[in-house]
């Protein structure tokens, strides 16, 4: 099955912040790119509820805000072992931020392509 995904995704942790309400909830991330993230959380919002959300980057102690939208909701899923939680799109991401995480994705693509290179098995 072909990835419908517009972005490269980055697998990562991070907490993000949900700016909406009072007592600021943290959701933990399974992926990032400069388009969304999946957060993973066992109480998702509802679809098209719109989030402020609020993370840094790893080695990056400036916050980045954005605006996002829930796109999409798994529940618990026991079968294929998928966290539960929701993906979420950005809306309003500064040029700067966007570039941020386009940086970030590409660090990491490097990083996950060296650790991941196939060695050569010795010959017998």
């Amino acid at each position: 099955m072909a990835d419908r995904r517009a972005n490269v995704r980055a697998v990562v942790r991070l907490e993000v912040k949900n700016r909406n309400l009072k007592r600021v909830p943290l959701f933990v991330t399974a992926n990032l790119s400069v388009g969304g993230m999946f957060l993973i959380t066992k109480n998702p919002l509802p679809e098209q509820t719109r989030l402020r959300l609020r993370f840094c980057l790893p080695k990056d102690k400036a916050p980045l805000n954005t605006v996002a939208r829930v796109l999409w909701v798994r529940e618990e899923d026991s079968v294929l072992r998928l966290p539960p939680g929701m993906g979420v799109q950005f809306l309003e991401c500064s040029p700067e931020d966007r570039e941020r995480i386009r940086a970030f994705i590409e660090e990491w693509g490097r990083a996950f392509d060296a650790a991941h290179q196939a060695k050569p098995e010795d010959e017998p």
